[in-house]
């Protein structure tokens, strides 16, 4: 499993608002790490990084979301956490093949009648992991043409009319 990137520049006295966006743009760049697999099927091992990857982020929004009162920092949050579930779909296919194989492969030695059942099995499984996949890949590609990440980036960076609850208050 990928590693958590390090988070630096934080200052620990400062806001909370202040290190938001530092530590959700940080955990953003972790996904995109493993973007450049997203159109590699055989990419098992990096698209399960990516899932983790958007885990973290998912999570580091729920955190920071009071910093990010806005709808768009809704309707972000809930692409992030389709994708995780999305390639968590396909990560339960490719944790499941395996297992089925091995269990059809050691069971059909004293039982040959299993092998059938489990034939099919494994073919609905990898069936269903294939429509995971491009269900993902197309949702992905969709989010990129979208514009996804510059607008992501777009709510981290505080612009003179959307001055964050907590910068509000402390200027008044």
């Amino acid at each position: 499993m990928a590693k958590a990137l390090p988070i630096y520049a934080v200052n620990a006295s400062g806001a909370l608002a202040e290190n938001a966006p530092l530590i959700v743009h940080t955990r953003l760049e972790e996904v995109y790490r493993f973007a450049r697999y997203a159109h590699d099927v055989e990419r098992v091992e990096e698209l399960h990084n990516m899932r983790i990857a958007a885990k973290r982020l998912r999570y580091t929004m729920e955190i920071f979301a009071p910093c990010f009162p806005d709808a768009e920092f809704t309707k972000i949050y809930n692409q992030v956490k389709s994708v995780q579930e999305r390639i968590g779909d396909i990560h339960d296919s490719d944790v499941r093949i395996p297992l089925l194989t091995a269990f059809r492969d050691e069971a059909a030695k004293d039982r040959p009648e299993y092998k059938i059942g489990l034939d099919n099995l494994i073919a609905v499984e990898t069936a269903k992991r294939e429509a995971n996949y491009l269900d993902f890949v197309r949702y992905w590609e969709k989010l990129q043409k979208q514009g996804f990440k510059r607008q992501f980036l777009q709510l981290l960076v505080p612009t003179g009319g959307n001055e964050r609850k907590e910068d509000a208050e402390i200027a008044n």
